[in-house]
């Protein structure tokens, strides 16, 4: 039988090898002409503040709806196409008390087609609708049917039935987040199994902050100074 000589072998690895770090160096080149863009010459976009639309026996309710819209995120570049709760990027920042829960219903209001590439071989992806949404509280102390799990996605589509994994019929859910945990900054954000890479990247997610009297006592910037930022 023949075989190759030890050398021949290296050679065909370091051939081997050469082609990638071309093929790598090639595509590090084509990166790297993206236009330059100059800094610090937009205003530092900082999200509002989430507010109520009624108090119920001590629980403030609010409404968030997921929506397209678009926004130009450089001077130098044209609108971008982006998805966000109320139509904002980041959405709105929630502002809770420890200790007193809030009630939100999340309403899907988004286009039937994402406005990315949706890799269907995916696990959770095949054989459901291209967008689905589910909002979790990062970090929150809540109940399972609050917490946003992956499978309890739903969609744009008001009469839509349940999807037989936990999630809600219709296009919303309501969830309840009792605030019961030590004064901190949260991010909510979507969370739809397959998919939550590609709604995240598209604009839906927003900060969440629990104060309380211990958190108010400290010497920290507040007020205008305050910024909340998602990096």
């Amino acid at each position: 039988m023949k075989t190759q000589h030890p050398l021949m072998r290296a050679g065909l690895v370091f051939i081997a090898a050469s082609a990638l770090l071309l093929a790598w160096g090639s595509s590090s080149a084509v990166a790297q002409t993206s236009p330059t863009l100059a800094p610090y010459v937009d205003r530092l976009y900082v999200p509002g503040v989430m507010q109520p639309t009624r108090t119920v026996f001590g629980v403030d309710h609010y409404e968030v709806t997921m929506r397209a819209f678009s926004r130009k995120l450089h001077r130098d570049l044209p609108p971008t196409r982006l998805w966000g709760y109320n139509g904002k990027f980041p959405g709105d920042t929630f502002e809770t008390r420890r200790n007193r829960p809030i009630r939100v219903k999340w309403i899907n209001d988004l286009p039937r087609h994402h406005a990315l590439p949706v890799d269907n071989t995916l696990h959770g992806v095949m054989d459901t609708p291209e967008v689905r949404t589910v909002v979790h509280l990062h970090g929150a102390n809540v109940r399972p049917d609050s917490d946003g799990y992956p499978e309890h996605w739903f969609t744009s589509d008001p009469h839509a039935a349940p999807n037989g994994l936990g999630g809600p019929a219709g296009n919303f859910d309501i969830y309840d987040y009792p605030n019961r945990q030590q004064a901190t900054t949260l991010w909510y954000h979507d969370h739809a199994l397959g998919s939550t890479r590609l709604n995240v990247y598209t604009g839906l997610t927003g900060i969440y902050i629990i104060r309380d009297e211990f958190d108010d006592l400290l010497p920290l910037p507040r007020g205008r100074y305050e910024l909340p930022l998602i990096i």
